[in-house]
């Protein structure tokens, strides 16, 4: 009488379908991990753009500018907007956060100078935001002459490097303010 048992060969078989189905798995995980990774820095990019944009979005809508002096043309940090962020190789330049806060702080002595009384807004770079989470950014603050709108673009990274290839956060302000008498 014969006893039924499993063959070498199927254990094996065996073996290989299990092996393949465990690293599959653990690929997954890696896979779970940089995804992680990469929800932590949108969060922190979404939170940073917030805490620069919206003070800006408030100053420039101030109800207290005149149209005589908001209609001057302004772009921060110049024409060539997020061109000012690379270097004549097309590598993004050292510590682009810093221009980020010239353009921020221009922008907010601009319109603190063109505002008729005090703005009810945080003028100053919001840098506590920034520290501590590792993050470059850069900012863009274009306002063509005669137009009543202002444009305002935010990119957020931890790799200075990759600055410009990450996702772009925009909003348009138009002039809420006083007509000229």
């Amino acid at each position: 009488m014969m006893k039924k048992a499993f063959t070498l060969i199927e254990v094996n078989l065996a073996m290989l379908i299990m092996a393949g189905g465990i690293l599959s798995i653990v690929g997954l995980y890696a896979f779970g991990f940089r995804e992680n990774r990469h929800s932590r820095e949108d969060v922190a990019a979404t939170t940073l753009a917030d805490s620069v944009i919206s003070p800006l979005v408030m100053a420039i809508s101030a109800t207290n500018l005149k149209w005589s002096v908001f209609r001057q043309e302004r772009f921060f940090p110049s024409e060539r907007a997020w061109g000012d962020y690379v270097n004549s190789k097309g590598v993004v330049t050292q510590n682009p956060e810093s221009r980020a806060e010239g353009v921020f702080s221009s922008t907010m002595s601009w319109i603190s100078g063109a505002a008729k009384g005090p703005l009810n807004v945080k003028t100053a770079f919001p840098s506590a935001a920034l520290n501590g989470t590792g993050m470059s950014c850069g900012l863009v603050v274009q306002h063509d002459e005669d137009s009543a709108v202002v444009r305002i673009s935010f990119r957020a990274t931890r790799l200075p490097g990759e600055l410009l290839s990450m996702p772009l956060f925009y909003t348009e302000v138009r002039f809420q303010g006083l007509p000229d008498e």
